[in-house]
């Protein structure tokens, strides 16, 4: 600029908000800097007590042997061709994984590092990653199961079992046509999908309870600790357009990279428009006691 040499810095979004600086909170507003409101500073507070930012957060025991490298690079190639990432498949581990935001720069790795790519999330995190699934006979009680399993493997394993558990466990239809054989399932396997993906990536990795999705005669039903984070996201408005918060935000960039997820806060909106268009009940939200639940009716 005006011949003279210039360096550009780029500070990325802090995720653990609202930081205090000599003794006060403040906002960044496009060019300007703001004092933060009380009520705004409330808002970031209890979205941080409620686990906003927890897969930021560094597992210091943790080292790059603890990483599932072929995992990492299998991703890549899913990530350069689904979201057109155009990220060098042939850099070092590390690299990678700092270019994701999954390494901080004092080469410590995320809480989303393990979860998502490590070769064993049980040293490090206690239940919360797991993913309980039945097919039971009855739309009541649990004395009675046709078939149970317990997933804990990584958070992106755990997604591709738990989704093939549940499309064997509904009724379908099979048809073939003169090329293919196809499978009619009773429920919409996009419904599915955004369900579990939000069950993944919304829910509280603090809490030491499984995460479960039961599979009975009058619905698909999943339930995960989370939290709604107000005033712009409630049970309301879940089923219109609202922003997109995600209270894990690594989380869900991998799974939107692998084009899974959506980061527009449509996820919902492609739930109620997939149920409708395959002819079934609307679906239900609910949240109470820290529990955020959502069945979807399987007529």
């Amino acid at each position: 600029i005006e011949n003279k040499s210039c360096i550009m810095v780029t500070v990325e979004e802090s995720p653990l908000k609202p930081h205090v600086a000599h003794g006060r909170p403040f906002i960044r507003v496009g060019p300007t800097t703001r004092k933060l409101s009380r009520e705004q500073y409330d808002i970031l507070l209890q979205q941080r007590m409620n686990g906003y930012g927890f897969d930021y957060q560094a597992c210091q025991k943790a080292t790059l042997d603890d990483i599932d490298s072929e995992g990492v690079y299998q991703f890549l190639e899913v990530a350069n061709s689904v979201r057109n990432l155009n990220e060098n498949i042939m850099l070092p581990l590390d690299m990678i994984l700092m270019k994701l935001g999954l390494m901080q720069d004092n080469s410590d790795l995320t809480r989303a590092a393990l979860l998502l790519f490590g070769k064993k999330p049980q040293l490090f995190f206690e239940g919360s990653y797991e993913i309980k699934v039945g097919d039971f006979p009855d739309n009541q009680g649990y004395d009675t199961l046709l078939n149970d399993q317990e997933f804990n493997g990584t958070l992106i394993n755990n997604f591709h079992s738990c989704i093939s558990f549940v499309l064997k466990a509904i009724r379908y239809q099979s048809r073939k046509n003169d090329v293919i054989r196809q499978n009619d399932y009773d429920l919409p396997i996009e419904a599915l999908r955004e369900a579990l993906v939000n069950m993944i990536v919304h829910r509280d990795y603090r809490q030491s309870i499984k995460s479960t999705v039961e599979v009975r005669p009058a619905s698909v039903n999943f339930y995960n600790p989370a939290h709604l984070f107000g005033p712009a996201i409630t049970i309301k408005n879940l089923t219109k357009r609202h922003p997109s918060r995600p209270g894990n935000k690594l989380i869900s960039k991998i799974f939107y990279l692998m084009g899974l997820f959506e980061n527009w806060g449509g996820g919902t909106l492609k739930i109620c428009e997939s149920m409708k268009n395959a002819g079934r009940a609307d679906p239900v939200f609910s949240f109470a006691d820290g529990m955020f639940s959502l069945a979807l009716p399987r007529e």
